[in-house]
């Protein structure tokens, strides 16, 4: 019986992939369900496809803003994403792996070689710049659009989740982040077209911290890794949620097939390599003084579709 290590987003994708190929699993979940997390909470189309069998309820995101202090540019996505909080997609799809007959262990962690890890990153020593996270919900008036805010390496997304929620999730500098003491209303308020944005808008719940973050892939030699443990592609291209679910659909693949915790890396580096291509180039060039101008000489839908991880191997649905 496979063991899944992290019953959120990417273990909780597995189970339901190895339950529909016959293998029963055991998840290990170290949390309590539901709960919040720092994510952007932006479900890619793609994302939606490979969960087509969940019914899930949010938002529909039409949109995409990309906003600078002093210039910025939208267009409309190729197809629909959809909004919605990890509060409620995690526990939906644990809940659905308990239906259809995984064993849920809450609260308690059991690593081994042979299990998928889907624990998320582990924390390392980190020497210069180091980047957080943040999020928040807003109650007010919403649209249909993700909007993201940059200011220097860093940025906040705002887009709509479900219950007319406003998700504000984004990445800023530890000494920014210090500089206000981790007080996520001072930080928001230091950013003119931001604080603007979220007039008339009432906060919900505590702001939540995260990190240091590191991107790319992790060190993890044992088991078969997916999502964050496995990877950590920058939010800010909206494919985090995306790759985590089609690397934990990967990792029931590999299972069922046999394949070596290498065979499966190797895998998933050939899936998720040309979204680290395009985020790393992006993420290098965010501080240029033209990149604001030029964003707006290019096709919108084009910046997005490079953004994309290679899904063939998946045979995603459309």
């Amino acid at each position: 019986m496979p063991d899944i290590i992290g019953g959120s987003l990417a273990g909780a994708t597995a189970a339901l992939a190895l339950l529909k190929l016959g293998q029963p699993v055991t998840i290990y979940e170290k949390s309590k369900f539901p709960r919040h997390k720092v994510c952007g909470e932006f479900l890619d189309a793609a994302a939606v496809d490979l969960l087509s069998d969940i019914q899930l309820e949010g938002t529909p995101i039409t949109e995409t803003a990309l906003i600078w202090p002093n210039a910025q540019t939208r267009f409309a996505l190729p197809r629909p994403a959809l909004g919605i909080s990890r509060y409620r997609l995690d526990h939906i799809l644990l809940m659905q792996a308990l239906r259809e007959g995984a064993i849920v262990h809450e609260q308690v962690g059991k690593p081994h070689d042979k299990a998928i890890i889907a624990h998320g990153r582990k924390p390392i020593s980190q020497k210069g710049e180091r980047l957080f996270g943040y999020k928040a919900h807003f109650a007010g008036p919403t649209n249909n659009a993700v909007e993201l805010y940059f200011n220097g390496i860093g940025y906040t997304g705002v887009n709509p989740v479900e219950n007319g929620l406003t998700n504000v999730c984004g990445i800023a500098k530890e000494e920014d982040l210090k500089d206000v003491q981790f007080d996520g209303d001072k930080f928001i308020a230091r950013q003119p077209h931001l604080a603007k944005r979220l007039e008339g808008r009432t906060r919900q719940m505590e702001w939540l911290f995260t990190g240091p973050l590191f991107y790319g892939p992790t060190e993890n030699t044992r088991g078969y890794p997916c999502g964050d443990a496995l990877s950590f592609v920058d939010p800010f291209t909206g494919s985090g949620q995306l790759c985590a679910i089609a690397t934990g659909q990967l990792a029931a693949r590999s299972i069922a097939k046999g394949l070596t915790p290498t065979q499966h890396i190797e895998a998933c580096r050939q899936l998720l390599q040309p979204a680290f291509r395009w985020s790393t180039l992006i993420r290098k060039s965010l501080s240029w003084p033209l990149v604001p101008y030029l964003a707006q000489l290019i096709p919108g839908q084009l910046l997005y579709r490079y953004s994309r991880p290679t899904l063939s191997p998946l045979q995603t649905r459309r």
